[in-house]
């Protein structure tokens, strides 16, 4: 699973594309202009990756977060 932010000032979200099409893995897109999402209070990422490293379940195909609040 790659998680990529749109808008991230570090690293473009068109290479967490990629980088999930290289591997044949899942991307999770987070709409926000932060460098990271996961642990950093967005439920719906946090959640994702937990379930992800905890069980290998991985998330609905083209799952797209909001930030919060």
């Amino acid at each position: 699973m790659v998680i990529s932010t749109t808008n991230d000032p570090i690293a473009p979200y068109q290479g967490g594309v990629n980088l999930a099409h290289d591997l044949n893995g899942r991307l999770l897109t987070f709409e926000g202009t932060q460098h990271t999402a996961f642990l950093e209070g967005v439920s719906c990422v946090t959640d994702a990756g937990i379930t992800y490293l905890t069980s290998l379940r991985l998330p609905s195909e083209g799952i797209r977060c909001e930030p919060e609040g």
